[in-house]
C-alpha cells in the first residue's frame, strides 16, 4: 500500500514583534489594546462634551434672554438650565477618571517602549510618564516633554528624513488644545460658580462653552495622537527592538 502524499509543512507561526529580550532590563509591551481602549474612551468623551456644549448654549441663552427682557424666563425654566449644567459637569468629571486612567496606563507603557527603542533618550526615568500629571504647574510641560521624546525615538526605521518639526506637528496640536481646554474649563466653571449678576453667568457660560468645544477638539487629537504613536511603535517593534537600540 502507497504512503499517503505529504503535505506542505505548516508554516510556523509569526513570532510577535514584542516577544523580545529584555535591553537593560525592559521589555518591549503591546499597546495597541490600550490603543484601542482609548479609541472608544474618548469617543465617549466626545458625546459627553456635545451634551456639555448644549447645557452650555442653553444657559448662555437663558442669561441673553434675561438681560433682555427679565420676566421672559420663568424659574422652573431656569432650574432645569442649572440642573442640565450640573449633570453635564458632573459626567464629565467621571469619564475624564476613566479616560485618564486608561490613558496614563497608555503612557507609561509607550514611554517604556521608547526606552527600548532609544535607551537614555529621556532623561526622566519613566515612572514620570505617570507621576508628571500629577505635579501642580510641572503637569503643563512635564507629560509634553515626555510625549515628545517618547514620539521621536518611537519613529520607525527608514522615517528619520522627516523633519523633526513635521514629526512633531501632531503633538504640539494636541498638547495646545489639551492643555487650553482645561484652562478655559476651570476658569469657566470657577467664575460660573461665583457668579453674581446675570451678566457673569452669562460671560462664565460662554467661557465653559469654548471650554468644551476645545475639548471635543483636543479628544480627536488624542485619538490620532494615540493611535499614531501606536502604530509607529508597532512597526518599530517589527524590526527587531534590540538592534534599534544597539
Amino acid at each position: 500500500m502507497s504512503a499517503a502524499p505529504v503535505g506542505p509543512p505548516s508554516p510556523s507561526p509569526t513570532p510577535s514583534p514584542y516577544a523580545a529580550p529584555d535591553v537593560k532590563g525592559v521589555r518591549l509591551r503591546a499597546p495597541v489594546g490600550l490603543a484601542v481602549a482609548l479609541t472608544a474612551l474618548f469617543a465617549l468623551v466626545i458625546g459627553v462634551d456635545a451634551f456639555a456644549v448644549y447645557a452650555d448654549w442653553n444657559v448662555r441663552s437663558l442669561m441673553e434672554r434675561l438681560l433682555a427682557d427679565s420676566a421672559a424666563v420663568g424659574d422652573a425654566e431656569l432650574e432645569h438650565g442649572y440642573r442640565l449644567t450640573g449633570r453635564a459637569g458632573m459626567i464629565q468629571g467621571q469619564v475624564a477618571i476613566v479616560t485618564g486612567i486608561v490613558f496614563i496606563i497608555w503612557f507609561h507603557r509607550v514611554r517604556t517602549n521608547a526606552e527600548v527603542f532609544a535607551p537614555g533618550a529621556d532623561k526622566l526615568r519613566r515612572g514620570w510618564a505617570i507621576g508628571a500629571w500629577f505635579v501642580p504647574l510641572a503637569n503643563l510641560l512635564l507629560p509634553y516633554r515626555i510625549a515628545v521624546t517618547t514620539w521621536v525615538s518611537s519613529v520607525p526605521s527608514g522615517a528619520e528624513g522627516y523633519s523633526r518639526r513635521f514629526r512633531l506637528t501632531l503633538v504640539n496640536l494636541w498638547w495646545g488644545a489639551f492643555v487650553l481646554a482645561k484652562i478655559l474649563a476651570w476658569y469657566g466653571g470657577t467664575s460660573y460658580s461665583r457668579a453674581e449678576t446675570t451678566e457673569a453667568a452669562r460671560d462664565a457660560a460662554t467661557t465653559m462653552l469654548a471650554g468644551d468645544v476645545l475639548d471635543i477638539v483636543a479628544a480627536v487629537l488624542a485619538v490620532l495622537f494615540v493611535r499614531r504613536l501606536t502604530a509607529m511603535q508597532h512597526a518599530r517593534a517589527a524590526h527587531g527592538p534590540v538592534v534599534a537600540a544597539v
